[in-house]
């Protein structure tokens, strides 16, 4: 019963290791990628006049470290910068409400990030081998944010035609919220594929958080002949990206194979 028991021990073992291969490359890993943020969502409280929020784009870059990349459950953790965005919007006043020489409608595309953040994920992976060297990935997790503190304003102003005059027609005022941490909930999908040199990775991921970043109202005033309008702006913080990861391939012990070698020649000669 002992000799069964010491027999089957290293069988369980090895069917755990999903990817086997992945032992020959780094636990630590590159990564970078473009993401593309929610739009925000405005709440107006008084008049007509609003302005379109759009989509912003953004990117992140940073470092991952993996434990056990080669059982079908992984977990990784590590450190993500992002650029974080403050507002994208789209305004547009008719020309009624503006200065006598403005000829058509005022238009105008504004858009603002605020510093980067630093992010700490906490990633569960599940691993599936799909042919000899390509693997697909899904994960979820969480992942803290810090982010300290602070505020942003955006200010429209108009001038006449002599230039002596001016009216602030728009202004948006905004802030973060008053803590220095953020949680949020992540999930994503991709796939690995093992080189001669490294591990690639592309991985899909959504970010939701719960909490918004930023908060604040917006304000259409001085106007020729609408009343004025307000509203209250929130931005969820919540993106979709993608990541693009490297694991270079450990190097390869030139001393070991050399002892090895002469140890079986010992043996060998003694015998």
């Amino acid at each position: 019963m002992l000799i069964n028991a010491t027999l089957s021990s290293p069988l369980l073992a090895k069917g755990t290791e999903e990817l086997p291969q992945a032992k020959e490359y780094s636990p630590w890993a590159f990564v970078a990628g473009p993401s593309l943020y929610n739009r925000a969502t405005i709440s107006p409280r008084y008049g007509d006049y609003t302005f379109t929020n759009k989509p912003i784009p953004s990117y992140c870059f940073g470092v991952m470290y993996t434990f056990h990349p080669e059982q079908k459950w992984s977990f990784s953790t590590g450190l993500l910068v992002n650029n974080e965005p403050v507002y994208r919007i789209s305004i547009k006043i008719k020309k009624s409400d503006l200065y006598p020489h403005y000829r058509e409608d005022y238009e105008s595309e504004e858009w603002m990030y605020a510093i980067y953040t630093f992010s700490f994920p906490l990633w569960l992976e599940y691993n599936v081998h799909l042919r000899k060297k390509t693997n697909l990935i899904l994960s979820t997790g969480l992942k803290a944010m810090f982010f300290p503190y602070g505020s942003a304003d955006m200010v429209t102003r108009i001038f006449n035609e002599e230039h002596n005059e001016s009216r602030e027609i728009f202004g948006l005022k905004l802030n973060s919220q008053d803590f220095f941490f953020y949680g949020s909930y992540t999930a994503g999908f991709g796939v690995s594929h093992m080189t001669g040199w490294s591990l690639l990775k592309v991985n899909v991921i959504y970010v939701v958080n719960f909490q918004n970043t930023f908060e604040g109202e917006y304000q259409f005033a001085n106007l020729l002949s609408s009343p004025d309008s307000r509203g209250y702006y929130k931005l969820s913080g919540n993106y979709i990206g993608l990541l693009f990861s490297v694991n270079l391939k450990k190097k390869e012990s030139k001393i070991g194979t050399v002892q090895t070698k002469g140890l079986i020649k010992h043996r060998l000669t003694n015998y």
